[in-house]
C-alpha cells in the first residue's frame, strides 16, 4: 500500500477557509506537477482573489496579475517562456465575468496554457457577491439577499461548454464534492499539463467547489449542494479533446 504524503511544492499552510476546495485543488496541482517531473518549469499564475494563496503555499515561481486578466498574462509569460510549464489559477468570477474577454481571446488563440478555473457560484474574496456568470437561479448572495431573481439578475451560463465551441486542445469540468470526483478532477488537472509538455494548445478545467463561508453552510451540506444542485446546471465530463481519447 503506497504511504500518503504531502507534496514536497506546498511549504506552509494557506488562508482558504474550512472546507473550501481550493486547497483541494492547490495540492492536486502539486501532485500532478511532481508526478510529471516539471515542478521546476512551472510559473504559477494566480488571480487576486481566494487563489492568490497559492503563491504563499507553493515553492514555486508565481506572479499576480489584475482581476480577471490572468489569460492575458500568462499568454505574455508564454510567448517569452515558451518552454516553461505555465498555468492559471482563478475563480469563476473572474474568469467568466471580470475575464470572459481574455479568457475567449486565449481559447481563440489556442495558446498552450493550463489554465484551472474555480466554480463555487460567488465572488469569494470580497464577500460572497453574486457571480453574474455562475450564481444559481434563488441562490442567496450577500448582494442577492433575497435570492437570484432570473428577471432581475438573469441567469447562469455554462461558459464551458459555450467557449468548447471554439478550436482549442481540452476543456473538461470536475467536482470536489467526492474522492470518486476528486480522483477525476486530477486526471483533468494532469492532462492539461500533460498537453502543454507535448507542445499543444489550451487546456481549460473547470471545478466545482463549495463555499462554506460565503454560503452558510455546514461543508458537508455544501458539498451536498454541489453535488444536488450545481451539477445539474453545470455538468461534470469531457467538454472536448482535440488530441484523441482522454485519461480521464
Amino acid at each position: 500500500m503506497e504511504a500518503l504524503r504531502k507534496p514536497e511544492l506546498i511549504v506552509q499552510p494557506c488562508g482558504f477557509c474550512g472546507g473550501c476546495g481550493h486547497g483541494i485543488i492547490q495540492r492536486l496541482i502539486a501532485e500532478s506537477l511532481e508526478e510529471l517531473n516539471i515542478a521546476d518549469k512551472a510559473i504559477n499564475c494566480v488571480d487576486i482573489a481566494c487563489c492568490f494563496w497559492t503563491i504563499d503555499g507553493l515553492n514555486l515561481d508565481g506572479i499576480a496579475g489584475p482581476h480577471g486578466r490572468m489569460p492575458a498574462v500568462a499568454t505574455g509569460i508564454k510567448a517569452t517562456r515558451p518552454d516553461d510549464i505555465v498555468y492559471i489559477h482563478a475563480g469563476d468570477g473572474a474568469s467568466y465575468t471580470i475575464g470572459i474577454a481574455e479568457l475567449t481571446h486565449i481559447c481563440l488563440r489556442d495558446v498552450p496554457v493550463t489554465m484551472i478555473v474555480v466554480n463555487n457560484g460567488v465572488f469569494g474574496m470580497t464577500g460572497g457577491q453574486l457571480s453574474p456568470g455562475t450564481t444559481l437561479v434563488g441562490q442567496k448572495t450577500t448582494s442577492t439577499p433575497r435570492g437570484r431573481d432570473k428577471i432581475a439578475n438573469g441567469q447562469p451560463g455554462d461558459f464551458l461548454a459555450s467557449l468548447s465551441h471554439h478550436d482549442f486542445e481540452f476543456a473538461a469540468r470536475g467536482a470536489l464534492y467526492s474522492v470518486p470526483e476528486i480522483a477525476k478532477t486530477k486526471k483533468y488537472i494532469k492532462k492539461g499539463f500533460e498537453n502543454q509538455i507535448a507542445k499543444k494548445g489550451f487546456s481549460l478545467i473547470e471545478i466545482l467547489s463549495a463555499c462554506p463561508t460565503n454560503w452558510n453552510m455546514p461543508p458537508v451540506d455544501a458539498n451536498k449542494r454541489v453535488e444536488e444542485e450545481m451539477t445539474k446546471v453545470f455538468p461534470l465530463g469531457i467538454f472536448k479533446d482535440r488530441g484523441g481519447k482522454s485519461n480521464g
